[in-house]
């Protein structure tokens, strides 16, 4: 929930269901949690059917659907109508009493919006002040997580998923964004990496997804990004994965990042010209996140280390079909 003062609050109930067309759609909730102040107001629509304007199924002497100009599980009528009509900024404040949408414990507010065309959740974009704080994604794809309101909020800060977008770039290019966005192919900067991380160590999640549609992730405790006058230093520490995953970052740890136009490695040669990319490379690189994308034909089996590498554990010679970067 967003209030007008732009205050952000949520509500989380641990049982959720509704029954069926025969029973009217009956709710049933239970095991309320939830942000400081911010009370149970769904408690009162427990166990009730569904009333619209055309069948009052509340326990109202008139129709709570007619009356508050919406539909909910009344029961005489609501503490909480998100389906109410919805009122701007100069009439959500003091007016009729219970219209709009309402969350009585403790104000009226604006609830996230579906678009069932596009799946997307139109306002839970960028909801903590984060510029690219993703509250959902494409919730038409099952294997992509969808946070609520009450949940952590993850930073994507890079993004593969085709060879739509070039990553074989110079310095400048990647002190900056770039990419069609953090759904898509992506690269969020260095310095915004530096920025988001400058006043402390953040955690990195690191999002896998082999060619057979398999799924694996790598955790970091502790992520952070140097300035530009060290050339972006990395520190990184703190390594959990899933099964079979191993530590592909910490041969990066105290690298500075090199591109191919700029050589911090420990390599004899550039090991971002030698394989295609960008990265936090030493001698060179157990992961390379930044390399050159491989389609399917050319994914598995392909120049030895080429591609968007996580050796440990699909080692050098297949390149991953997806990969993301989070930080929280």
């Amino acid at each position: 929930m967003k209030a007008w003062n732009d205050s952000e609050h949520w509500a989380e109930y641990s049982s959720f269901s509704v029954g069926p067309e025969s029973d009217n759609y009956r709710l049933s909730v239970s095991g309320f949690s939830g942000s400081a102040g911010i009370g149970d107001s769904l408690a009162r629509s427990n166990d009730f059917q569904f009333t619209t304007k055309d069948a009052d199924h509340d326990v109202h002497s008139d129709n709570c659907g007619s009356r508050y100009f919406g539909a909910w599980w009344f029961a005489d009528c609501h503490n909480t109508h998100p389906n109410g009509q919805y009122r701007d900024f100069s009439s959500a404040i003091g007016g009729p009493r219970a219209q709009g949408v309402i969350w009585k414990s403790p104000f009226a507010v604006q609830l996230v919006t579906f678009n069932a065309s596009s799946g997307l959740c139109a306002h839970f974009r960028c909801r903590l002040g984060l510029s690219h704080c993703r509250k959902c994604r494409n919730a038409n794809k099952g294997d992509h997580q969808v946070w609520t309101a009450g949940s952590d909020c993850w930073t994507t800060v890079q993004h593969r998923v085709s060879g739509s977008v070039d990553f074989y770039r110079n310095w400048t290019q990647y002190q900056s964004e770039f990419g069609e966005g953090p759904d898509g192919n992506y690269w969020i900067g260095l310095n915004s990496l530096h920025a988001l991380t400058a006043s402390g160590p953040r955690k990195l999640r690191i999002l896998m997804k082999a060619w057979n549609d398999s799924e694996h992730w790598a955790e970091y405790s502790s992520f952070s990004v140097g300035p530009e006058s060290d050339n972006y230093r990395l520190s990184v520490s703190g390594f959990s994965g899933s099964a079979g995953i191993g530590d592909c970052l910490d041969k990066n740890n105290g690298m500075q990042f090199s591109t191919k136009d700029a050589d911090h490695d420990t390599y004899t040669d550039n090991c971002a010209t030698a394989y295609k990319g960008a990265w936090w490379f030493t001698s060179c690189h157990c992961a390379h996140l930044n390399g050159e994308y491989k389609d399917a034909s050319a994914a598995i089996g392909g120049a030895h280390a080429q591609g968007v590498i996580w050796k440990s554990n699909f080692g050098y010679d297949y390149s991953l079909m997806e990969i993301e970067m989070l930080l929280l």
